[in-house]
């Protein structure tokens, strides 16, 4: 009974240590030219100047990401998806922090958007 509630303890620490990443210099505007922008702005995504989605920044084994707190899509030419029912995707940054690109997956297709804004002075 001791060893399960250590391992629990334990289990928990380890959770709330691995927190997402807070102002992870991703902020910035990024645009794609078949979908439109999408503008980072401290855990905010401003789709093409118009819906917002709350997000979080974190990192994998594949790299660093934005994990949207609903369905973010991409449709060509009419620009974004929002969908609650949807199981959200990951948008991958190239690097962190001040990423230069995002990549988002619609089915096998990715669109690349690329950072318009210049990156914030240190």
């Amino acid at each position: 009974m001791g060893i399960a509630a250590v391992g629990i303890a334990l289990s928990l620490a380890l959770l709330l240590l691995h927190e997402p990443q807070a102002k992870a210099g991703e902020n910035g505007l990024f645009k794609n030219d078949l979908c439109g922008t999408i503008e980072l702005v401290d855990g905010t995504m401003v789709l093409n100047g118009q819906r917002s989605i709350h997000y979080t920044v974190d990192k994998d084994a594949s790299g660093p990401y934005i994990l949207p707190r609903t369905y973010v899509g991409a449709v060509p030419d009419l620009g974004f998806d929002v969908d609650g029912t949807r199981s959200v995707l990951k948008l991958r940054l190239d690097r962190l922090p001040v990423p230069t690109k995002i990549l988002l997956h619609e089915g096998l297709t990715p669109y690349v958007f690329t950072r318009q804004t210049p990156p914030p002075r240190r």
